[in-house]
């Protein structure tokens, strides 16, 4: 028991010095070396927890996305309307990458521009994390919220291309302002797209009242 938790230690510590080196100098410049005398590891010990700096890379955002999977379920649950849903999404998304700059900065400067990162587990769970934005979209168009001829691929896609701006820039500018500047405005800007029209809102409205009507005509002609 206690080699495993000694064990358990060591990797977490290996981790946690390749977080900090890559944030602080770079993926490209921060080698095998720095990692394991930022762990106080020799090369070959590390070697036997990780398959090269590559294989951290890969694992340290995977981490982070796992957690941010098992949150998200909580923070949407009792939230109602789609757009109450996305703006909790992103009110949450923003606080969780300010709160853990460190993987975000991995994430988004180190990350995406990695070839191998279609073919990882992390992305995998990037899509979970994305479908729950296709779900939103897609029950904003069949209630009505928003707009009939809405794809929510697209609207997804627009959705998570701001978001990506917004941190990429946050982090280039080395965090120097809080991501919630302006964050309201954003939304609106962002979401006044995906809103129905007002004539097509009042549709639905006749359309469900038509249906109502219809119904209880249906009924009273039963019931004589």
């Amino acid at each position: 028991m206690a080699n495993r938790s000694q064990k358990e230690n060591t990797r977490e510590r290996i981790i946690s010095s390749a977080k900090k080196l890559f944030a602080e100098q770079g993926y490209q410049k921060t080698t095998v070396v720095d990692i394991s005398k930022q762990a106080g590891l020799s090369e070959a010990a590390l070697y036997e927890y990780f398959q090269g700096k590559e294989d951290l890379l890969l694992t340290i955002p995977d981490l982070w996305v796992s957690e941010l999977l098992k949150d998200l379920d909580e923070q949407l649950f009792g939230i109602k309307g789609a757009f109450g849903k996305l703006r909790k999404y992103l009110w949450w998304y923003m606080r969780r990458v300010e709160q853990s700059p460190l993987d975000a900065k991995i994430v988004y400067l180190f990350l995406k521009t990695n070839a191998n990162f279609l073919n990882t587990q992390v992305y995998s769970n990037v899509r979970k994390l994305y479908s729950y934005l296709l779900d939103i979209f897609e029950e904003g168009r069949t209630s009505g919220e928003m707009r009939g001829d809405l794809n929510p691929r697209f609207a997804r896609d627009i959705f998570v291309g701001t978001m990506d701006h917004i941190i990429t820039r946050w982090l280039l500018k080395d965090m120097s302002y809080s991501l919630f500047e302006n964050l309201e405005d954003i939304f609106e800007l962002m979401t006044d797209a995906f809103k129905a029209h007002n004539s097509e809102m009042l549709n639905n409205l006749h359309n469900e009242a038509v249906g109502v009507g219809s119904e209880n005509g249906g009924d009273r002609e039963a019931l004589a």
